[in-house]
């Protein structure tokens, strides 16, 4: 009983601190973007875009962020459902699954994403490359 709670507990409070602590990176550091420019144009006309970024990247991802809507494919794993509810506190939607668990769900997933009319993001960085 108090396993289960503290898990609980650490699934509220480990995204709760996470987004606290990028948002506070977030206004002391200074963000710079490198051949953007393309995606800046997609999302001011309205299109969607895909993007991917490595995994040393993800911690600002959130930031970052400055389209109408994205879903990003988060692992399935124990750390996945902790960014997966770090994210939503930015609004940022979820789709799980992974290269190593839940790949054709994921990638059901992101379909469906696209068709709402959704930015996709992934990380193409993952444990197989």
């Amino acid at each position: 009983m108090l396993k289960k709670i503290l898990n609980q507990s650490t699934l509220i409070a480990v995204p709760f601190l996470a987004s606290v602590l990028i948002k506070y990176f977030a206004i002391t550091m200074r963000i710079s973007y490198v051949n953007f420019e393309e995606a800046w144009r997609d999302w001011r006309s309205g299109r969607n875009v895909i993007l991917a970024f490595w995994h040393g990247r993800l911690l600002m991802m959130p930031v970052m962020y400055k389209g109408c809507g994205v879903s990003v494919l988060v692992s399935q794993h124990r750390d996945g459902e902790f960014i997966s509810r770090t994210v939503k506190r930015f609004g940022i939607d979820s789709v799980r699954g992974s290269s190593t668990r839940g790949w054709l769900g994921g990638v059901k997933g992101l379909l469906n994403e696209i068709k709402k009319g959704k930015d996709i993001a992934i990380t193409p960085d993952g444990p197989k490359g």
